[in-house]
Protein backbone atom coordinates (compact mmCIF):
# COMPACT_ATOMS: atom_id res chain seq x y z
CA UNK A 1 0.00 0.00 0.00
CA UNK A 2 1.50 3.55 -0.38
CA UNK A 3 0.36 6.58 0.99
CA UNK A 4 -0.11 9.82 -1.56
CA UNK A 5 -0.38 13.88 -1.18
CA UNK A 6 1.79 13.96 1.94
CA UNK A 7 4.98 16.28 1.33
CA UNK A 8 7.84 16.18 2.99
CA UNK A 9 7.47 13.46 5.68
CA UNK A 10 9.34 10.42 3.69
CA UNK A 11 10.01 8.44 7.24
CA UNK A 12 6.52 8.82 8.71
CA UNK A 13 5.03 7.87 5.25
CA UNK A 14 7.51 4.57 4.84
CA UNK A 15 6.85 3.53 8.23
CA UNK A 16 2.93 3.71 8.00
CA UNK A 17 3.17 2.10 4.60
CA UNK A 18 5.27 -0.75 6.20
CA UNK A 19 2.96 -1.32 8.64
CA UNK A 20 0.34 -1.25 6.49
CA UNK A 21 1.64 -4.08 3.71
CA UNK A 22 2.56 -6.08 7.07
CA UNK A 23 -1.10 -6.10 8.55
CA UNK A 24 0.92 -4.62 11.09
CA UNK A 25 -1.16 -1.27 11.94
CA UNK A 26 -1.40 -0.52 15.43
CA UNK A 27 -5.17 0.52 16.47
CA UNK A 28 -3.72 3.84 18.17
CA UNK A 29 -0.95 6.23 16.75
CA UNK A 30 0.43 9.47 17.83
CA UNK A 31 1.81 11.78 15.25
CA UNK A 32 3.52 14.14 16.96
CA UNK A 33 5.65 17.39 15.05
CA UNK A 34 4.71 20.80 14.40
CA UNK A 35 1.43 22.01 13.75
CA UNK A 36 1.22 22.42 9.58
CA UNK A 37 3.68 19.70 8.77
CA UNK A 38 1.43 17.37 7.46
CA UNK A 39 0.38 15.13 10.44
CA UNK A 40 -3.79 15.48 10.07
CA UNK A 41 -2.79 15.52 6.53
CA UNK A 42 -1.53 11.87 6.63
CA UNK A 43 -3.78 10.82 8.48
CA UNK A 44 -6.53 11.62 5.93
CA UNK A 45 -4.53 10.04 3.35
CA UNK A 46 -4.26 6.83 4.81
CA UNK A 47 -7.64 6.81 5.45
CA UNK A 48 -7.94 7.39 1.91
CA UNK A 49 -5.72 4.39 0.76
CA UNK A 50 -7.26 1.79 3.45
CA UNK A 51 -10.74 2.30 1.97
CA UNK A 52 -9.94 3.31 -1.57
CA UNK A 53 -12.75 1.02 -4.05
CA UNK A 54 -10.23 1.19 -6.57
CA UNK A 55 -6.86 0.88 -5.88
CA UNK A 56 -4.24 2.49 -7.98
CA UNK A 57 -0.85 0.76 -7.88
CA UNK A 58 -1.31 0.34 -4.23
CA UNK A 59 -2.26 4.25 -3.87
CA UNK A 60 -5.77 5.63 -3.82
CA UNK A 61 -7.28 6.30 -6.90
CA UNK A 62 -8.67 9.68 -5.82
CA UNK A 63 -11.50 9.36 -8.04
CA UNK A 64 -14.29 6.83 -6.46
CA UNK A 65 -16.80 7.14 -3.63
CA UNK A 66 -14.69 6.39 -0.66
CA UNK A 67 -11.92 8.75 -2.18
CA UNK A 68 -14.07 11.67 -3.01
CA UNK A 69 -16.06 11.47 0.38
CA UNK A 70 -12.73 11.37 2.17
CA UNK A 71 -11.40 14.35 0.58
CA UNK A 72 -14.36 16.25 1.42
CA UNK A 73 -14.16 14.96 5.35
CA UNK A 74 -17.43 13.76 4.60
CA UNK A 75 -17.02 9.70 4.64
CA UNK A 76 -19.52 7.79 6.86
CA UNK A 77 -16.39 6.38 8.85
CA UNK A 78 -14.49 9.30 9.01
CA UNK A 79 -14.70 10.97 12.79
CA UNK A 80 -12.71 14.20 13.45
CA UNK A 81 -12.23 15.60 16.79
CA UNK A 82 -10.55 19.14 17.27
CA UNK A 83 -10.86 22.07 19.47
CA UNK A 84 -14.01 24.57 18.72
CA UNK A 85 -11.52 27.22 18.26
CA UNK A 86 -7.80 27.90 18.01
CA UNK A 87 -7.43 29.69 21.28
CA UNK A 88 -4.98 27.45 23.47
CA UNK A 89 -7.81 27.19 26.15
CA UNK A 90 -10.11 25.59 23.85
CA UNK A 91 -10.40 22.15 25.04
CA UNK A 92 -11.70 18.88 23.24
CA UNK A 93 -15.15 18.01 25.64
CA UNK A 94 -15.49 14.79 26.60
CA UNK A 95 -18.90 14.30 25.21
CA UNK A 96 -17.58 14.39 21.73
CA UNK A 97 -14.78 11.88 22.55
CA UNK A 98 -18.02 9.69 24.04
CA UNK A 99 -19.81 10.22 20.89
CA UNK A 100 -17.06 9.01 18.72
CA UNK A 101 -16.35 6.06 21.10
CA UNK A 102 -19.80 5.19 20.60
CA UNK A 103 -19.33 4.94 17.04
CA UNK A 104 -16.59 1.71 17.55
CA UNK A 105 -19.19 0.10 18.32
CA UNK A 106 -20.73 -0.71 15.18
CA UNK A 107 -18.71 -2.01 12.35
CA UNK A 108 -17.34 0.46 9.57
CA UNK A 109 -20.39 1.26 7.50
CA UNK A 110 -17.90 0.95 4.23
CA UNK A 111 -16.40 -2.67 5.31
CA UNK A 112 -13.11 -1.22 5.75
CA UNK A 113 -11.52 0.89 8.47
CA UNK A 114 -12.87 3.24 10.56
CA UNK A 115 -10.33 6.54 10.97
CA UNK A 116 -11.24 8.76 14.67
CA UNK A 117 -8.57 11.70 14.09
CA UNK A 118 -7.99 13.78 17.08
CA UNK A 119 -6.37 17.25 16.03
CA UNK A 120 -4.32 18.42 18.42
CA UNK A 121 -4.76 16.41 21.09
CA UNK A 122 -3.31 18.24 23.87
CA UNK A 123 -6.34 20.11 24.10
CA UNK A 124 -7.95 17.02 25.53
CA UNK A 125 -9.49 17.74 28.92
CA UNK A 126 -8.11 15.48 31.56
CA UNK A 127 -11.94 14.29 31.57
CA UNK A 128 -11.60 13.42 27.90
CA UNK A 129 -8.31 11.77 27.78
CA UNK A 130 -9.86 9.56 30.53
CA UNK A 131 -12.80 8.81 28.23
CA UNK A 132 -10.20 7.46 25.68
CA UNK A 133 -8.28 5.63 27.94
CA UNK A 134 -10.90 1.82 27.63
CA UNK A 135 -11.02 2.03 23.59
CA UNK A 136 -7.16 2.26 23.95
CA UNK A 137 -7.22 -0.35 26.26
CA UNK A 138 -9.69 -2.88 24.45
CA UNK A 139 -10.03 -1.52 20.84
CA UNK A 140 -12.53 -2.70 18.47
CA UNK A 141 -11.40 -4.05 15.24
CA UNK A 142 -11.47 -2.15 12.35
CA UNK A 143 -10.73 1.11 14.48
CA UNK A 144 -7.91 3.27 14.18
CA UNK A 145 -7.58 6.11 16.21
CA UNK A 146 -5.01 8.79 15.22
CA UNK A 147 -3.66 11.74 17.85
CA UNK A 148 -2.02 14.48 16.67
CA UNK A 149 0.12 16.96 19.47
CA UNK A 150 3.44 19.07 19.40
CA UNK A 151 5.08 17.41 22.01
CA UNK A 152 4.23 13.99 23.55
CA UNK A 153 5.00 15.23 26.98
CA UNK A 154 1.70 17.46 26.43
CA UNK A 155 -0.65 14.19 26.60
CA UNK A 156 -1.31 12.11 29.82
CA UNK A 157 1.46 9.35 30.20
CA UNK A 158 -1.36 6.40 30.18
CA UNK A 159 -2.45 7.79 26.52
CA UNK A 160 1.49 7.90 25.62
CA UNK A 161 1.87 4.23 26.03
CA UNK A 162 -0.80 2.82 24.36
CA UNK A 163 -0.29 4.77 21.27
CA UNK A 164 2.09 4.10 18.53
CA UNK A 165 4.25 7.34 17.98
CA UNK A 166 5.29 8.32 14.26
CA UNK A 167 7.53 11.61 14.08
CA UNK A 168 6.67 14.43 11.91
CA UNK A 169 9.46 16.74 11.65
CA UNK A 170 9.83 20.78 10.17
CA UNK A 171 9.58 21.38 6.74
CA UNK A 172 12.47 22.67 4.60
CA UNK A 173 12.14 26.32 3.71
CA UNK A 174 12.24 25.37 -0.18
CA UNK A 175 10.08 22.81 0.00
CA UNK A 176 7.70 25.14 1.72
CA UNK A 177 8.36 27.56 -0.98
CA UNK A 178 7.98 25.20 -3.91
CA UNK A 179 4.61 23.99 -2.73
CA UNK A 180 2.99 27.32 -2.15
CA UNK A 181 4.67 27.78 -6.15
CA UNK A 182 2.67 24.79 -7.03
CA UNK A 183 -0.81 25.94 -5.39
CA UNK A 184 -0.18 29.56 -7.30
CA UNK A 185 1.87 31.56 -5.36
CA UNK A 186 4.20 33.81 -6.91
CA UNK A 187 8.42 33.03 -6.70
CA UNK A 188 8.93 36.11 -4.40
CA UNK A 189 5.89 35.73 -2.07
CA UNK A 190 6.68 31.96 -1.56
CA UNK A 191 9.85 32.51 -0.72
CA UNK A 192 8.59 35.67 1.85
CA UNK A 193 6.50 33.42 3.86
CA UNK A 194 8.65 30.02 3.44
CA UNK A 195 10.84 31.60 5.38
CA UNK A 196 8.57 32.68 8.28
CA UNK A 197 6.82 29.55 8.19
CA UNK A 198 9.09 27.63 10.89
CA UNK A 199 8.83 24.48 8.97
CA UNK A 200 4.99 24.62 9.02
CA UNK A 201 3.48 24.27 5.46
CA UNK A 202 -0.11 25.37 7.50
CA UNK A 203 1.47 28.32 8.76
CA UNK A 204 2.82 29.82 5.41
CA UNK A 205 -0.58 29.38 4.11
CA UNK A 206 -2.50 31.90 6.47
CA UNK A 207 0.31 34.36 5.87
CA UNK A 208 -0.65 38.01 4.44
CA UNK A 209 2.11 38.85 2.68
CA UNK A 210 0.64 42.17 1.69
CA UNK A 211 0.68 42.67 5.69
CA UNK A 212 4.16 41.30 6.33
CA UNK A 213 5.58 43.77 3.89
CA UNK A 214 3.59 46.74 5.40
CA UNK A 215 4.80 45.35 8.88
CA UNK A 216 8.43 44.90 7.95
CA UNK A 217 7.82 48.76 6.42
CA UNK A 218 7.01 50.08 9.51
CA UNK A 219 9.37 48.30 11.67
CA UNK A 220 12.37 49.67 9.08
CA UNK A 221 10.67 53.56 9.04
CA UNK A 222 10.87 53.64 13.11
CA UNK A 223 14.30 52.36 13.04
CA UNK A 224 15.65 55.00 11.15
CA UNK A 225 13.57 57.78 13.13
CA UNK A 226 15.00 59.93 15.35
CA UNK A 227 15.52 57.18 18.35
CA UNK A 228 12.58 59.41 20.83
CA UNK A 229 12.20 56.81 23.83
CA UNK A 230 8.71 58.16 23.81
CA UNK A 231 8.11 57.64 19.59
CA UNK A 232 9.05 54.15 20.13
CA UNK A 233 7.16 53.59 23.48
CA UNK A 234 4.43 54.75 21.67
CA UNK A 235 4.60 52.44 18.44
CA UNK A 236 5.38 49.30 20.89
CA UNK A 237 2.39 49.99 22.90
CA UNK A 238 0.38 50.25 19.39
CA UNK A 239 1.91 46.65 18.24
CA UNK A 240 1.49 45.35 21.66
CA UNK A 241 -2.40 46.28 21.87
CA UNK A 242 -2.86 44.58 18.66
CA UNK A 243 -2.52 41.39 20.31
CA UNK A 244 -4.65 42.50 23.40
CA UNK A 245 -7.52 39.52 23.57
CA UNK A 246 -10.31 39.13 26.42
CA UNK A 247 -8.38 36.54 27.50
CA UNK A 248 -5.48 38.25 27.81
CA UNK A 249 -1.72 39.05 26.17
CA UNK A 250 -1.38 36.95 23.39
CA UNK A 251 2.25 36.84 23.74
CA UNK A 252 3.08 34.54 21.05
CA UNK A 253 1.30 36.81 18.52
CA UNK A 254 3.81 39.32 20.18
CA UNK A 255 6.62 37.47 19.06
CA UNK A 256 5.63 35.75 15.99
CA UNK A 257 5.14 39.38 15.13
CA UNK A 258 9.07 39.70 15.36
CA UNK A 259 9.90 36.74 12.99
CA UNK A 260 9.97 39.18 9.85
CA UNK A 261 12.50 41.72 11.27
CA UNK A 262 14.38 39.10 12.47
CA UNK A 263 14.57 37.58 9.16
CA UNK A 264 15.56 40.88 7.54
CA UNK A 265 18.49 40.76 9.78
CA UNK A 266 19.34 37.07 8.82
CA UNK A 267 19.04 38.19 5.12
CA UNK A 268 21.68 41.53 5.52
CA UNK A 269 23.76 38.73 7.08
CA UNK A 270 24.23 36.81 4.29
CA UNK A 271 24.36 39.14 2.01
CA UNK A 272 27.07 40.55 3.83
CA UNK A 273 28.91 37.31 3.72
CA UNK A 274 28.52 37.19 -0.01
CA UNK A 275 25.60 34.55 0.02
CA UNK A 276 23.17 36.92 -1.51
CA UNK A 277 21.16 33.67 -3.07
CA UNK A 278 20.48 32.35 0.63
CA UNK A 279 18.63 35.98 1.19
CA UNK A 280 14.59 34.99 1.77
CA UNK A 281 13.28 38.35 1.42
CA UNK A 282 13.77 40.63 -2.26
CA UNK A 283 15.49 43.54 -2.71
CA UNK A 284 18.94 43.72 -1.54
CA UNK A 285 19.17 47.29 -0.29
CA UNK A 286 22.30 48.75 1.53
CA UNK A 287 21.86 47.63 5.44
CA UNK A 288 24.53 46.82 8.23
CA UNK A 289 27.58 44.95 7.21
CA UNK A 290 28.03 41.52 8.91
CA UNK A 291 28.71 42.21 12.44
CA UNK A 292 25.85 44.76 13.25
CA UNK A 293 23.46 42.33 11.06
CA UNK A 294 24.26 39.51 13.29
CA UNK A 295 24.19 41.67 16.22
CA UNK A 296 20.28 42.73 15.27
CA UNK A 297 19.26 39.26 14.55
CA UNK A 298 20.47 38.06 18.04
CA UNK A 299 19.00 41.43 19.80
CA UNK A 300 15.36 40.62 17.90
CA UNK A 301 15.54 36.94 19.57
CA UNK A 302 15.89 37.82 22.79
CA UNK A 303 13.33 40.50 22.89
CA UNK A 304 11.40 37.81 21.80
CA UNK A 305 12.42 35.36 24.60
CA UNK A 306 11.78 38.08 26.90
CA UNK A 307 8.59 38.84 25.54
CA UNK A 308 7.67 35.06 26.24
CA UNK A 309 9.49 34.93 29.35
CA UNK A 310 6.59 37.26 30.63
CA UNK A 311 8.55 40.78 30.11
CA UNK A 312 6.63 43.82 29.87
CA UNK A 313 6.35 43.72 26.16
CA UNK A 314 6.78 47.29 25.29
CA UNK A 315 9.74 47.48 27.46
CA UNK A 316 11.62 45.10 26.02
CA UNK A 317 10.28 46.38 22.16
CA UNK A 318 11.60 49.76 23.21
CA UNK A 319 15.01 48.78 24.49
CA UNK A 320 15.43 46.49 22.04
CA UNK A 321 15.21 49.30 19.40
CA UNK A 322 17.50 51.68 21.15
CA UNK A 323 19.80 48.50 20.95
CA UNK A 324 19.23 48.11 17.08
CA UNK A 325 20.36 52.13 16.37
CA UNK A 326 23.33 51.85 18.69
CA UNK A 327 24.96 48.65 16.92
CA UNK A 328 23.82 50.25 13.40
CA UNK A 329 25.39 53.65 14.53
CA UNK A 330 28.38 51.44 15.64
CA UNK A 331 28.70 49.80 12.46
CA UNK A 332 28.22 52.66 10.61
CA UNK A 333 31.07 54.26 12.56
CA UNK A 334 33.57 51.37 12.41
CA UNK A 335 33.02 50.99 8.53
CA UNK A 336 33.38 54.71 7.76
Amino acid sequence: MRIKGVIGQSRAVAQLEAEASANRLAHAYMFVGPAGVGRGTCALALFAALNCERPLHGAACGQCGSCRRAAAAEHEDLIILEPPSQAASSQIKVEAVREAIRATGFAPYGGGKRLILIRRAENLNPASGNALLKTLEEPPPNNILVLTVGDAKELLPTLVSRCRKVAFKPLGSELIAEELVRRGADPETARLKAGLSSGSLGRALALDADLLRQGLSAWLEQLAGGGQALEDWAFAEELVGAHRRAGGLDRQGISQGLDLLALFYRDQAVRAAGKGELALLPGGAAGPGLAGACAGFSRVRRAQGEILANAAPELALVVMMQKLRQDASGDMQANG
